[in-house]
């Protein structure tokens, strides 16, 4: 049997309703009500699809939070939090850098190598990589034709995207990746097929 792979972000935030700064992985951003809304609509559509026999989260407050919202819709008990799926730090960006004002030779060397681009006193998203695919690969590989759910952070997907696929590291940035969408993949033998990806039409 296929080992099932779903995988979500976080419901909406209320730093991402803040697009003026860089904001990053700021623990005081809770759900908005209707991010709490969209973690509901996305537990009772997974309902409908099956069962979900782990789900494992960031221990952010706001995976977290939408994780235990999925997990009542499904009536699952099995929810694991991991400090690893952290988001991306942006360092001393967070909540005070203005992406308008980012000088136009730190925007270039963030144009020029989106993967190894460090922020200030915080990650890269090969930084994200190194912490994120190994401790991934353990739970895949525990879960032995089981179904997963992971509950992360927009960063965090698009690093496993580029894990999982072997997209090109310069276009890690061009994924769009929705609130409580949901991106599927079959592991089948050591190969990840990918069967949807951030569909969230559960939200409309």
């Amino acid at each position: 049997m296929p080992t099932v792979i779903y995988i979500t972000r976080h419901g909406l935030s209320e730093h991402n309703l803040n697009t003026q700064f860089y904001m990053g992985r700021s623990p005081a951003s809770r759900l908005t009500e209707e991010g709490r809304g969209q973690a509901r609509r996305l537990g009772q559509r997974l309902a409908r699809i099956g069962a979900i026999d782990q789900i494992v989260c960031s221990s952010l407050p706001r995976t977290v939070e939408t994780a235990q919202l999925i997990a009542t819709e499904l009536g699952v008990e099995a929810l694991a939090h991991e400090d690893a799926f952290w988001e991306l730090s942006k360092g001393g960006w967070e909540g005070v850098m203005p992406v308008a004002d980012l000088p136009p030779e730190v925007r270039q060397a963030l144009d020029t190598d989106p993967f190894g681009f460090r922020y200030p006193q915080g990650e890269s998203y090969r930084d994200v990589y190194e912490r994120v695919a190994p401790v991934f690969d353990r739970w895949v590989r525990g879960a032995d034709g089981r179904t997963l759910l992971f509950v992360m952070h927009g960063d965090v997907i698009r690093t496993l995207l580029y894990h999982l696929l072997r997209i090109p590291p310069d276009k890690i940035g061009d994924f769009v990746i929705h609130p409580c969408s949901l991106t599927e993949f079959l592991l089948t033998g050591s190969r990840y097929h990918l069967v949807r990806y951030n569909d969230d039409s559960h939200l409309h």
